[in-house]
């Protein structure tokens, strides 16, 4: 089943020319420059929450909260989503990782 496998694809980065950058690679295969980027079987829970809360120069602080509060609502209602939340936020310093396990989300069962 390989030869039928396909996936659209997200790819965050920083460089010293452009800073932070977000592209969409969809099935069709084109590089689209993004604001922001959702996917996966979750994603069509979330995308109102994310259009309604997302801003242009967030803060990293708000950036993470945003993610971890669109993530959890995913996990919340698809049952293919769930577990824990990984960030990773690039930086010129590097990147920063970190984990949110499933009884700390801002959403779900933990937190209802």
């Amino acid at each position: 089943n390989k030869d039928n496998l396909m996936a659209g694809v997200i790819i965050g980065g920083w460089d010293p020319v452009s800073g932070g950058s977000v592209f969409n690679i969809p099935l069709g295969g084109a590089c689209i420059p993004m604001p922001f980027a959702i996917g996966g079987s979750g994603s069509t829970f979330i995308y109102g929450l994310v259009d309604s809360d997302f801003k242009e120069n967030m803060t990293k602080e708000e950036a993470l909260a945003l993610c971890a509060k669109a993530v959890s609502h995913a996990m919340a209602r698809d049952g293919s989503s769930g577990g824990v939340i990984r960030t990773c936020v690039a930086t010129a310093e590097g990147n920063e990782r970190e984990m949110i396990p499933g009884n700390k989300l801002p959403y779900g069962p933990a937190g209802w």
